[in-house]
């Protein structure tokens, strides 16, 4: 492994994680703005390290399989402890949509490598849009608190499900693009 910049800001994502989820876990309200801050920190350097991949050319085979694997912990774990405080079926339809569409594109990922196919499931602008709101659903949902009025957790969940009817169309043009490969 290749410690670089972008490896070295997807490992700080990875060890964020702990701290989110132990602070989030103490039940303390007054965490909720840490909680929130370490979240938006995560995401920064989400975008951060894909900048310097690219812009500075330090991509590596390291970073390009820890990356995803990164986001994904992040997004998962922060939906199942958002779990703990809303059981409502409004946001945990979402919650599923988004958790089984994650493991079934690392299946999908998977097949692939095995029958080693060339076909490369680029990322589509609808899945940047997806992950982009995704994200700002859940730093609202983490910050919890009204701002100006505005309920920002009930934003939060709106715009998860936003999010999870974005997964479903991206998770179609996959399977789509990948269909007669994986069935070999």
């Amino acid at each position: 492994m290749k410690f670089n910049i972008p490896n070295s800001l997807t490992l700080i994502r990875i060890l964020l994680i702990p701290v989110i989820v132990f602070l989030f876990l103490s039940n303390q309200e007054g965490y909720r703005f840490i909680i929130f801050s370490l979240f938006l920190l995560a995401t920064i350097t989400d975008y951060l390290d894909g900048f310097f991949a690219r812009y500075m050319k330090q991509a590596t085979n390291f970073g390009a399989f820890l990356d995803p694997v990164a986001d994904k912990l992040l997004v998962i774990i922060t939906l199942i402890l958002l779990i703990t405080e809303n059981q409502d079926i409004f946001f945990l339809v979402p919650v599923l949509i988004i958790v089984t569409r994650e493991f079934l594109v690392i299946a999908i990922r998977q097949r692939l490598a095995e029958v080693g196919d060339s076909i490369k499931l680029s990322v589509l602008l609808i899945s940047k849009v997806k992950t982009a709101i995704q994200l700002i659903s859940l730093l609202f949902l983490l910050f919890k608190f009204p701002i100006f009025g505005i309920d920002i957790y009930q934003l939060g969940i709106h715009l998860l499900q936003i999010a999870s009817l974005l997964t479903l169309i991206s998770f179609f043009y996959y399977v789509k693009k990948s269909w007669n490969v994986i069935i070999k």
